[in-house]
């Protein structure tokens, strides 16, 4: 088994494929000498008159710029920010990141493609973020499967590189991450709380992935002469190389997937796999049977916090509690009302998020 490997300095330096640039010292070698959290910036086009040296003087020490995306139904592109936001960004002294933003308008793998293909002066040690969130014309978020996929389909580019995976907590707390962990990827949570410019606290990950490595704590900072900055801070070790661990196994004996997601019918197997989601993730300890009742109700009460419940967790399903199944199936296809009746439509979509593989 290979186990994730931490790869500092002098060689990464010597990991650089032919034709990437490999950055000056200061952009390459681990902040480790460092006890604190370094603060940062991320940017696109909405921060086009940045005053990056200015930054730098404010405290900034690092700049994770938008790249482009795929969220867009006219298909993927690249950000008219992007190459200035880098260059500008390196020549004040920042660390640099390049990110892409997530979509229903290519697969992963040729996602990552595009990205790599249109990076700009990618020099060993930059960030390279993939940004999970529903968009645009995008309609629901990527499964653990998608998002590794991605990663790794990028260091089949780059080697070994500094991998950023940037989601909100409250979608982080709705699966589970293990095919990303294992893809060696850096949490880059957002969670700002009352979002009014002020560091609140750690982002709470629900047990979903093992620690952050970065945190988005407010998208309204004021920094470089911008407004409505996104302001983060990272921990020295969110900018180590990584490579790949193996993924998890599978087991011998999946749950087969459930047919609601195409008839919007829910069944036994569809309860099945949510029984199984909750035992995974919020504390269910009842038989994996396909028959809800007041135990499986109450475990599914306590993960849809994550999606606006704000009831007791008794047990009874209601009104509230389904209208937050429709808000969680909502990122995963369901374009209805969020009125707490369930139809045909809600059921795919919730079976939609009950059918990845992370809950076989």
């Amino acid at each position: 088994m290979r186990r994730r490997t931490w790869i500092r300095g002098a060689l990464a330096t010597a990991l650089a494929p032919a034709g990437i640039a490999t950055a000056a010292g200061a952009a390459v070698a681990s902040p480790g000498s460092r006890a604190v959290d370094l603060h940062g910036i991320d940017i696109s086009n909405y921060q086009s008159g940045i005053d990056y040296a200015l930054a730098a003087e404010q405290g900034q020490r690092f700049a994770i710029v938008k790249a482009g995306g795929c969220q867009l139904a006219d298909g993927p592109y690249v950000s008219s920010s992007y190459a200035g936001h880098v260059d500008g960004s390196r020549a004040a002294g920042l660390r640099v990141g390049h990110y892409f933003l997530s979509g229903d308008f290519l697969t992963p793998t040729a996602a990552a493609d595009f990205f790599v293909e249109n990076l700009h002066d990618y020099r060993v040690g930059d960030v390279l973020a993939l940004d999970v969130e529903v968009l645009d014309d995008s309609t629901r978020l990527w499964e653990d499967g998608e998002v590794s996929a991605w990663f790794n389909r990028v260091r089949e580019h780059v080697g070994a590189y500094v991998p950023w995976f940037y989601i909100s907590t409250g979608a982080l707390r709705t699966r589970s991450w293990s095919h990303t962990v294992a893809a060696g990827a850096h949490l880059w949570a957002a969670s700002w709380g009352p979002n009014d410019g002020t560091l609140h606290g750690p982002p709470e990950l629900g047990g979903r992935y093992p620690d952050w490595s970065a945190h988005q704590y407010t998208s309204v900072g004021s920094v470089g002469g911008a407004e409505r900055v996104d302001l983060n801070v990272a921990r020295p070790s969110a900018f180590d190389v990584t490579e790949p661990t193996d993924p998890p196994d599978p087991g011998e004996n999946p749950l087969p997937k459930s047919a609601t997601e195409q008839d919007g019918v829910p069944g036994p197997v569809m309860w099945r796999r949510a029984q199984n989601w909750l035992r995974i993730t919020s504390g269910y300890t009842g038989p994996i049977d396909g028959v809800p009742g007041p135990n499986t109700y109450a475990a599914l009460q306590r993960s849809l916090r994550g999606w606006g419940y704000t009831g007791p967790i008794d047990g009874v399903m209601g009104p509230n509690s389904w209208a937050a199944v429709q808000r969680l199936a909502a990122s995963h296809g369901y374009t209805g009302p969020i009125d707490g009746a369930m139809g045909p439509n809600s059921w795919r979509g919730f079976a939609r998020f009950l059918n990845q593989n992370n809950w076989d």
